[in-house]
């Protein structure tokens, strides 16, 4: 979403602007990382969220994503 429609949609409560932006602004600057780090901080957070029985390459991505901590 761009940031002219959040701000200019009649129905969304201010704090829900506020989130809306906030988020876009954290895409945004998640954009730019450069690859290395974006690279490792995938892997880093992955490797938090593997279950110790679990074989590496039978977990999806979806799965990884599903157990991440939402900010």
């Amino acid at each position: 979403m761009r940031l002219k429609t959040i701000w200019t949609l009649p129905s969304l409560p201010l704090r829900e602007r506020v989130s809306r932006t906030q988020e876009l602004f954290w895409m945004k600057a998640a954009a730019r990382l450069p690859k290395r780090l974006a690279y490792w901080s995938y892997v880093h957070q992955g490797v938090q969220h593997f279950e110790r029985d679990e074989i590496v390459p039978e977990v999806g991505y979806m799965t990884i994503l599903e157990r991440l901590d939402k900010p």
